[in-house]
């Protein structure tokens, strides 16, 4: 459990942290985010849930923001993507529900904290600047109802479509094209689709053979390749294309 010690009107929020979950406890109830990180410093979380009277399309400023993190020793503070504190957690007491169910903090889970594989030899890493705008699959999908893309936001935010069902999530990247993603709900309608959701939710790399963008998991498993979309904003194809 966590006090916030800042920003603002959010200060004094009491904040709950299992391996997968970040609770937000508010007035109306609950806000409940996925979160991930990794000892590199990335840090991302979003609201997909919540309880009681909370609206769980709440968007909370500093959450949003938070891209990174450091330790300022049993305190927690959260970053922005250009390294400015946008949030600090500072370590508290007993949950405020003592009746919320007791976990684990497992060997999986701090192995999930690892660097990732490198990148093949052939595979440039790529950056945040380099990762911003709408990719599409290079394979598959033509027989899907719609064109399968992923989008990856300047707001730290990707959405995507498989040719028939949406996700959503957070975004973060790192040196070495390092990658996380957290990911919501997500439909579940049958098609010829490329679950190009399901990629960038397992990525732990990103990196460029030639124009295409690679994304590959912890062991450096490649997941699938896009291609930016035509007609997209070059500006932010990656450097020396």
């Amino acid at each position: 459990m966590w006090t916030l010690a800042d920003p603002g009107s959010d200060a004094g929020r009491a904040i709950g942290l299992t391996p997968t979950e970040l609770t937000i406890y508010q007035d109306c109830g609950e806000l409940m985010a996925p979160w991930r990180a990794d000892r590199q410093g990335l840090f991302i979380a979003h609201i997909t849930s919540s309880s009681g009277g909370c609206d769980p399309q709440t968007r909370v400023a500093w959450l949003d923001k938070a891209a990174g993190f450091q330790l300022d020793g049993r305190n927690v503070v959260l970053l922005d993507v250009g390294g400015a504190t946008v949030a600090r957690l500072v370590a508290s007491g007993q949950p405020p529900r003592p009746d919320r169910e007791s976990f684990e903090v497992t060997d999986a889970f701090r192995r999930s904290l690892d660097p990732p594989a490198a990148l093949p030899a052939r595979v440039i890493p790529a950056d945040r600047r380099g990762l911003l705008g709408r990719w599409v699959p290079v394979r598959g999908g033509s027989k899907a109802p719609k064109q399968p893309y992923l989008e990856l936001g300047a707001d730290g935010r990707w959405s995507a479509l498989d040719g028939c069902n949406g996700s959503q999530g957070g975004w973060a990247a790192g040196s070495a094209g390092t990658l996380l993603a957290s990911s919501g709900m997500s439909t579940l309608i049958g098609c010829d689709n490329v679950p190009v959701g399901d990629w960038v939710s397992s990525a732990r790399r990103a990196g460029f053979d030639g124009t295409t963008l690679v994304l590959l998991d912890q062991n450096a498993k490649e997941l699938g390749r896009l291609r930016r979309e035509s007609g997209a904003d070059v500006t932010s194809a990656p450097a020396g294309t």
